[in-house]
C-alpha cells in the first residue's frame, strides 16, 4: 500500500514519484466510495457523460471497473460481499482507513497548473460540496498559488502570438473564476454603466501593452489616430480592471495624473 504522502493531485507537485501509482480516475472513484457510493454500477452512473460528476469529467464503465481493481490492489478499498442481485456491479465497495485518509488529503490539495482547473479542481470542488466541505479555504490557497503565474501571463503585448494570447486569456478566465467562486456576486448582470467624471480630458483608447511590477503596472494604450499614451497605475488596480491588450478603455488625464477607466458588464460585489 502506498504512503499517504503519495496520494496527491496529478501534476500538483505535492506528491513524490510514486504518485503515478494512483491515477486521477482512481482518486475520483476513491473519493466517491468514501461518500457511500457503494458499488460499481452507481459509480459508473455518476461518471457517465450525463452523470452528476461526468458533466465535469467522465469515465467509461470499463475504465471505472479498472479503477476499482486498482484501488483494491493498492489496499485503498475492499470488496465486502454482494448486494441483492447478481453481477460484478453489485459487489459492495468500502474504503479502508488508509483510503479515507488518502481521499480527504487529495480533496484538500490545490492543483498547481492552470490547465488543471477545468477538470481536477472542478471535480474536487464538486466532490467537496457533496459532503458539505467548505470550499473557501481551498479556493483561497488556490488563488494564492496561481497569483505569480497569472501575473506573468497577464503581462502582455499586443504583438503576442496566438499561443501567448491563449495563455493570457486562459489565465484571466481562471482569475475571474476563482474571484467569482470566492466572492459570488449577488447582483444580476448589469447593463453598461455610464461613467461621469469631473475630469474633462477623457480619451477613448485601446490597450497595447501591460507590464506588471512589484507594486505598479505600466499600461500602454493608443488613441484612434495612433498617438501612444502611457499610464502608471497600481498593480492591484490593473488586476481589478483585468486589463489586457485589445481592451477598450478611457484614459483620464487630470493635472499630472493619468487614470484608466474600463466599462464592465458585470457588477462584482466582494464580501
Amino acid at each position: 500500500m502506498p504512503s499517504m504522502a503519495t496520494i496527491g493531485a496529478r501534476g500538483s507537485g505535492t506528491a513524490d514519484s510514486s504518485t503515478a501509482d494512483v491515477p486521477f480516475a482512481e482518486r475520483v472513484c476513491l473519493a466517491l466510495i468514501t461518500q457511500k457510493v457503494s458499488h460499481g454500477w452507481a459509480l459508473g452512473s455518476l461518471l457517465a457523460p450525463d452523470g452528476e460528476v461526468g458533466r465535469i469529467w467522465s469515465l467509461s464503465r470499463p475504465l471505472t471497473y479498472r479503477a476499482i481493481d486498482g484501488l483494491v490492489d493498492k489496499g485503498l478499498i475492499t470488496r465486502r460481499g454482494h448486494a441483492a442481485g447478481r453481477g460484478r456491479d453489485r459487489v459492495i465497495l468500502a474504503p479502508t482507513p488508509g483510503g479515507r485518509r488518502a481521499a480527504r488529503r487529495w480533496l484538500d490539495e490545490p492543483v498547481q497548473h492552470l490547465r488543471d482547473v477545468r477538470t481536477e479542481l472542478l471535480v474536487k470542488l464538486h466532490l467537496r460540496a457533496r459532503i458539505g466541505l467548505d470550499n473557501e479555504p481551498l479556493l483561497a490557497v488556490q488563488r494564492q498559488i496561481f497569483a505569480p503565474a497569472i501575473e506573468v501571463l497577464t503581462s502582455s503585448d499586443v504583438d503576442d502570438d496566438l499561443v501567448d494570447v491563449w495563455r493570457r486569456e486562459s489565465a484571466r478566465a481562471v482569475r475571474r473564476f476563482l474571484d467569482h467562486a470566492l466572492y459570488p456576486s449577488s447582483d444580476a448582470i448589469a447593463t453598461k454603466p455610464e461613467i461621469q467624471l469631473s475630469a474633462r480630458n477623457q480619451l477613448h483608447s485601446v490597450i497595447t501593452k501591460v507590464r506588471h511590477g512589484e507594486v505598479m503596472s505600466t499600461v500602454n494604450a493608443v488613441l484612434g489616430d495612433g498617438q501612444p499614451l502611457t499610464a502608471a497605475i497600481t498593480k492591484d488596480a490593473a488586476t481589478d480592471l483585468d486589463l489586457a491588450p485589445g481592451d477598450s478603455v478611457v484614459v483620464i488625464i487630470k493635472s499630472t495624473e493619468v487614470i484608466v477607466a474600463k466599462e464592465s458588464l458585470v457588477g462584482e460585489q466582494r464580501q
